[in-house]
């Protein structure tokens, strides 16, 4: 299989900073069930499939979609495919095609979930730690964050009292992963959808130089 080379970083490629509200994210789930990844009961899907572990919620991986398509989660790196593409850079570096079967291969067993970024995006939520009562907020920040094998990926971040989760140290982030991550995935949980969208594309001068 060939690359989709579309989703790669581009010579002509910007950071997106134009509102994304009405974008939706996409995340891959490490089962295409539907019985595994949407909860019939509660009519939402698990947290589980949101992120697992739980402990990645602070920095959680994800794309846009529009010219990354819905079937592109099932690209998966290589352990040699890892290390010289999965690292975050300037949308306009110039990289290597990565190799099917050397730098990644496809796993047709991922599902995925999608949600709409102005659901989540600047939100806030209450969470407990350290066994302390009081409540303290978080609120979700969605950054562009290009990496080497996908431009248009995007990480859903959530900013403390302390910080921004991801950024803290092992201590701070001891304090409060347990309950954060709980209360992160839940919120998520609410608003995402496991059907594929009606999308459309950024305009070519939300992303492009020229």
């Amino acid at each position: 299989m060939n690359y989709p080379i579309k989703i790669l970083p581009n010579s002509n490629y910007k950071l997106i900073t134009c509102d994304v509200s009405n974008c939706y994210l996409i995340r891959f789930t490490h089962s295409n069930k539907i019985e595994d990844i949407f909860d019939e009961e509660l009519m939402q899907v698990r947290q589980i499939s949101i992120c697992d572990p739980s402990g990645n919620m602070n920095d959680l991986s994800t794309s846009l979609l529009g010219v990354f398509e819905t079937s592109f989660v099932q690209i998966e790196l290589s352990q040699s495919g890892k290390e010289k593409y999965n690292s975050q850079c300037d949308p306009d570096i110039s990289v290597e095609v990565p190799i099917f079967k050397k730098d990644f291969t496809i796993n047709e067993s991922r599902g995925f979930w999608v949600v709409l970024i102005g659901d989540i995006n600047e939100k806030t939520i209450d969470y407990t730690k350290g066994g302390i009562d009081t409540k303290f907020k978080a609120t979700c920040f969605i950054e562009h964050t290009p990496m080497k094998w996908n431009y248009w990926h995007f990480s859903i971040r959530w900013r403390t009292e302390e910080g921004f989760w991801h950024t803290l140290n092992d201590n701070q982030k001891k304090k409060m992963s347990k309950r954060l991550a709980h209360e992160a995935r839940a919120n998520i949980a609410k608003f995402a959808k496991i059907e594929e969208p009606n999308y459309t594309q950024l305009n070519h001068p939300d992303y492009c130089k020229l």
